[in-house]
């Protein structure tokens, strides 16, 4: 985390502007039947060992996946765990993509609101429960074997004990707009449907991300632990995609 700047809230961020080559990015793929978000981390230096001189021929390292189901109500956030390994290496981050390895950490779930008839937003985000060095509590088999995020959340909220449930902080109404509000403490400067702050529903105080708009197609994305940088750009990703049933 040593890429950014912990802001008097506890909250992380960093402006795209200053961190340079360090800013994850993300490439949308679309198929013949189903579409995702490919996360990058640029690497210019090692593209010339590649032998690829183009930036827009060589993207940078793939980091993470975010995967929405077909009516973009369900996401799954994957991140390459071979780049996890302290022998990883250039041919490693630059294997072809059928040899990666990949590990679900993140889901997210929207509530089916048609035409928003229900009111703001409502999502629901499961992550996997880790320790106080961010480390997780439950072993890769474990975590492998356990299944999906969202399927196992949707069968023990109460009872599983390796997922933390996070969910969307619910606006308030504010009579003098008459419109839904929330206090972004000023990293926020323009309503938008995509923006949310994400909490734990026992500690509403606590923020672990939030994301909102600034501009016509700027956003700002703060992040404080347990948060990645990974999990908090697929979940930004999320709210910034196409939603068949969720508006």
């Amino acid at each position: 985390m040593d890429l950014f700047e912990e802001a008097a809230t506890g909250l992380v961020n960093g402006p795209g502007d200053e961190l340079g080559s360090h800013v994850l990015h993300v490439a949308k793929r679309k198929g013949m039947s189903r579409r995702s978000y490919d996360m990058y981390l640029p690497l210019p230096p090692l593209s010339t060992v590649m032998g690829v001189n183009s930036a827009a021929a060589y993207p940078g390292v793939l980091v993470g996946r975010v995967v929405p189901n077909a009516v973009g109500s369900v996401f799954s956030i994957l991140q390459r765990t071979d780049l996890l390994t302290d022998n990883a290496t250039a041919a490693v981050y630059h294997q072809d993509e059928a040899r990666m390895q990949w590990q679900e950490v993140c889901a997210v779930q929207y509530e089916v609101n048609i035409l928003g008839r229900k009111g703001p937003r409502k999502m629901n985000v499961v992550i996997h429960a880790v320790d106080n060095t961010g480390a997780p509590t439950s072993s890769t088999a474990a975590i492998d074997e356990g299944g999906p995020l969202m399927e196992r959340f949707r069968c023990g909220l109460d009872t599983d004990p390796d997922i933390v449930p996070l969910c969307n902080k619910p606006p308030v109404w504010c009579t003098d707009t008459r419109s839904f509000i929330l206090d972004f403490g000023g990293r926020v400067t323009v309503s938008s449907v995509k923006s949310f702050q994400l909490m734990h529903p026992t500690d509403k105080d606590y923020v672990v991300m939030q994301f909102g708009k600034v501009g016509q197609d700027s956003f700002t994305l703060d992040i404080r632990f347990p948060m990645s940088p990974v999990m908090a750009l697929g979940v930004a990703v999320t709210s910034l995609d196409r939603k068949l049933a969720c508006h």
